[in-house]
Protein backbone atom coordinates (compact mmCIF):
# COMPACT_ATOMS: atom_id res chain seq x y z
CA UNK A 1 0.00 0.00 0.00
CA UNK A 2 1.20 3.83 -0.14
CA UNK A 3 2.22 4.50 3.02
CA UNK A 4 1.57 8.80 3.36
CA UNK A 5 4.57 11.09 3.68
CA UNK A 6 3.16 12.07 6.85
CA UNK A 7 0.30 12.36 9.49
CA UNK A 8 -0.90 15.32 10.91
CA UNK A 9 -2.65 16.11 14.33
CA UNK A 10 -3.54 19.15 16.00
CA UNK A 11 -0.25 19.91 16.97
CA UNK A 12 2.22 17.27 15.42
CA UNK A 13 3.73 16.74 11.84
CA UNK A 14 4.21 12.65 11.67
CA UNK A 15 6.75 12.35 8.98
CA UNK A 16 9.53 10.02 7.99
CA UNK A 17 12.92 10.06 9.46
CA UNK A 18 15.98 11.34 7.11
CA UNK A 19 19.62 10.78 7.46
CA UNK A 20 19.28 14.65 8.16
CA UNK A 21 17.49 14.07 11.73
CA UNK A 22 20.34 11.83 12.81
CA UNK A 23 22.37 14.56 14.67
CA UNK A 24 18.77 15.76 16.55
CA UNK A 25 18.11 11.65 17.25
CA UNK A 26 21.27 11.77 19.37
CA UNK A 27 20.84 14.80 21.34
CA UNK A 28 17.44 13.60 22.24
CA UNK A 29 18.31 9.57 22.96
CA UNK A 30 21.65 10.74 24.72
CA UNK A 31 19.42 11.49 27.87
CA UNK A 32 19.62 8.50 30.17
CA UNK A 33 15.98 8.72 31.00
CA UNK A 34 15.02 7.95 27.45
CA UNK A 35 17.37 5.16 27.37
CA UNK A 36 16.27 3.68 30.83
CA UNK A 37 13.30 3.10 29.48
CA UNK A 38 13.88 1.82 25.86
CA UNK A 39 14.91 -1.68 25.91
CA UNK A 40 16.22 -1.72 22.24
CA UNK A 41 18.07 1.49 22.89
CA UNK A 42 22.55 1.17 22.98
CA UNK A 43 23.81 3.76 25.80
CA UNK A 44 25.80 6.22 25.07
CA UNK A 45 24.27 6.70 21.26
CA UNK A 46 26.26 8.12 18.37
CA UNK A 47 25.63 9.55 15.29
CA UNK A 48 26.48 5.97 13.92
CA UNK A 49 24.19 4.33 15.68
CA UNK A 50 20.99 7.13 14.22
CA UNK A 51 22.32 6.85 10.78
CA UNK A 52 22.16 2.84 10.84
CA UNK A 53 18.48 2.98 12.34
CA UNK A 54 17.09 5.46 10.16
CA UNK A 55 18.47 3.39 7.47
CA UNK A 56 16.76 0.11 9.29
CA UNK A 57 13.88 2.27 9.20
CA UNK A 58 13.75 3.10 5.36
CA UNK A 59 14.32 -0.66 4.92
CA UNK A 60 11.23 -1.76 7.09
CA UNK A 61 9.60 0.66 5.75
CA UNK A 62 9.54 -0.54 1.99
CA UNK A 63 9.07 -3.91 3.47
CA UNK A 64 6.25 -2.86 5.03
CA UNK A 65 7.51 -3.96 8.41
CA UNK A 66 7.71 -1.47 10.31
CA UNK A 67 6.00 2.30 9.92
CA UNK A 68 8.38 4.95 12.29
CA UNK A 69 7.42 8.51 12.01
CA UNK A 70 9.59 11.71 13.14
CA UNK A 71 7.05 13.45 15.98
CA UNK A 72 7.64 17.22 14.99
CA UNK A 73 5.97 20.11 16.36
CA UNK A 74 3.78 21.62 13.67
CA UNK A 75 4.62 25.24 14.63
CA UNK A 76 8.11 24.85 15.11
CA UNK A 77 8.88 21.98 13.05
CA UNK A 78 11.08 20.80 15.87
CA UNK A 79 11.57 17.29 16.52
CA UNK A 80 9.74 15.60 19.78
CA UNK A 81 10.55 11.75 19.61
CA UNK A 82 9.53 8.89 17.46
CA UNK A 83 6.57 6.78 16.95
CA UNK A 84 5.78 3.45 14.97
CA UNK A 85 4.18 0.18 14.14
CA UNK A 86 6.06 -2.83 14.16
CA UNK A 87 3.92 -5.00 11.45
CA UNK A 88 3.02 -8.68 11.49
CA UNK A 89 1.11 -9.21 8.54
CA UNK A 90 0.97 -12.99 9.05
CA UNK A 91 -1.23 -12.26 11.82
CA UNK A 92 -2.50 -8.78 10.81
CA UNK A 93 -1.23 -6.98 14.24
CA UNK A 94 1.38 -4.80 15.44
CA UNK A 95 3.58 -3.12 17.98
CA UNK A 96 3.13 0.17 18.90
CA UNK A 97 6.13 2.24 20.41
CA UNK A 98 6.90 5.69 20.51
CA UNK A 99 9.56 8.06 22.84
CA UNK A 100 9.66 11.54 23.81
CA UNK A 101 12.60 14.17 24.88
CA UNK A 102 12.84 15.39 27.60
CA UNK A 103 12.17 18.47 26.88
CA UNK A 104 9.14 18.07 25.09
CA UNK A 105 7.37 15.39 28.07
CA UNK A 106 4.14 17.06 30.21
CA UNK A 107 3.10 18.35 26.88
CA UNK A 108 0.72 14.94 25.66
CA UNK A 109 2.59 14.80 22.64
CA UNK A 110 3.31 10.96 23.55
CA UNK A 111 -0.27 10.40 23.44
CA UNK A 112 -1.51 12.72 20.15
CA UNK A 113 1.44 10.61 18.11
CA UNK A 114 -0.21 7.29 19.54
CA UNK A 115 -3.30 7.72 18.57
CA UNK A 116 -2.48 9.00 15.36
CA UNK A 117 -1.19 6.08 14.82
CA UNK A 118 -3.88 3.70 16.13
CA UNK A 119 -6.04 5.14 13.39
CA UNK A 120 -3.21 4.58 10.79
CA UNK A 121 -2.93 1.49 12.06
CA UNK A 122 -6.91 0.46 11.74
CA UNK A 123 -8.03 2.79 9.24
CA UNK A 124 -4.91 2.86 6.88
CA UNK A 125 -3.17 -0.62 7.43
CA UNK A 126 -6.27 -2.48 8.70
CA UNK A 127 -5.00 -4.12 10.96
CA UNK A 128 -7.40 -6.60 13.45
CA UNK A 129 -4.68 -5.45 16.71
CA UNK A 130 -2.37 -3.01 17.95
CA UNK A 131 -0.33 -4.08 20.90
CA UNK A 132 2.32 -2.37 23.15
CA UNK A 133 4.52 -3.14 26.03
CA UNK A 134 6.81 -0.87 28.66
CA UNK A 135 8.81 -1.52 31.29
CA UNK A 136 6.78 -1.98 34.62
CA UNK A 137 8.74 1.04 36.31
CA UNK A 138 7.05 3.29 33.37
CA UNK A 139 3.61 4.80 34.59
CA UNK A 140 3.75 7.52 32.37
CA UNK A 141 3.61 4.95 29.52
CA UNK A 142 0.73 2.95 31.04
CA UNK A 143 -1.18 6.32 31.06
CA UNK A 144 -0.94 7.02 27.29
CA UNK A 145 -1.92 3.58 26.16
CA UNK A 146 -4.86 3.09 28.87
CA UNK A 147 -5.46 6.99 27.46
CA UNK A 148 -5.88 6.04 23.72
CA UNK A 149 -8.00 3.23 24.63
CA UNK A 150 -5.48 -0.06 25.46
CA UNK A 151 -6.29 -2.49 27.81
CA UNK A 152 -3.78 -3.76 30.35
CA UNK A 153 -3.43 -7.39 29.66
CA UNK A 154 -1.15 -8.89 31.97
CA UNK A 155 2.40 -8.80 33.25
CA UNK A 156 5.20 -10.63 31.90
CA UNK A 157 7.40 -11.05 34.85
CA UNK A 158 11.16 -10.65 35.03
CA UNK A 159 11.06 -10.58 31.15
CA UNK A 160 13.33 -8.17 29.83
CA UNK A 161 17.40 -7.56 31.12
CA UNK A 162 18.28 -3.95 31.15
CA UNK A 163 21.64 -2.72 32.28
CA UNK A 164 22.56 -5.91 34.31
CA UNK A 165 18.58 -5.93 35.89
CA UNK A 166 15.58 -8.00 34.69
CA UNK A 167 12.34 -6.29 34.81
CA UNK A 168 8.90 -6.88 34.33
CA UNK A 169 7.21 -5.98 31.55
CA UNK A 170 3.37 -4.49 31.08
CA UNK A 171 1.43 -5.49 28.39
CA UNK A 172 -1.87 -3.34 26.51
CA UNK A 173 -3.87 -4.01 23.84
CA UNK A 174 -6.75 -3.30 21.60
CA UNK A 175 -8.74 -5.04 18.71
CA UNK A 176 -10.30 -3.59 15.83
CA UNK A 177 -13.56 -3.78 17.14
CA UNK A 178 -12.86 -2.52 20.93
CA UNK A 179 -11.38 0.61 18.59
CA UNK A 180 -14.34 1.21 15.86
CA UNK A 181 -16.98 1.39 19.31
CA UNK A 182 -14.42 3.54 21.21
CA UNK A 183 -13.68 6.14 18.18
CA UNK A 184 -17.53 6.08 17.25
CA UNK A 185 -18.44 6.84 21.04
CA UNK A 186 -15.78 9.39 20.57
CA UNK A 187 -17.32 11.26 18.18
CA UNK A 188 -20.71 11.18 19.33
CA UNK A 189 -19.66 12.44 22.41
CA UNK A 190 -18.15 15.32 20.62
CA UNK A 191 -21.11 15.70 18.73
CA UNK A 192 -19.71 15.26 15.17
CA UNK A 193 -21.23 11.12 15.36
CA UNK A 194 -23.98 9.99 12.80
CA UNK A 195 -27.34 12.03 13.82
CA UNK A 196 -30.78 10.32 13.77
CA UNK A 197 -32.72 11.46 10.67
CA UNK A 198 -36.58 12.99 11.03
Amino acid sequence: MQVPDRLVTERLHLRHFTAADAPFVVDLVSDPAIAAGVLELPFPYTLADALEWICQLEQGRESGREYAFAVSERERGTLAGAASLRINCEHSHAELGYWIGRDFRGKGYAREAASALLEFGFFGLGLHRIYARHLAWNTASARVLTGIGLAHEGTMRGHALKWGSFHDIEVYGICIDEYYRKHAAGKEKRGVGPKGGS
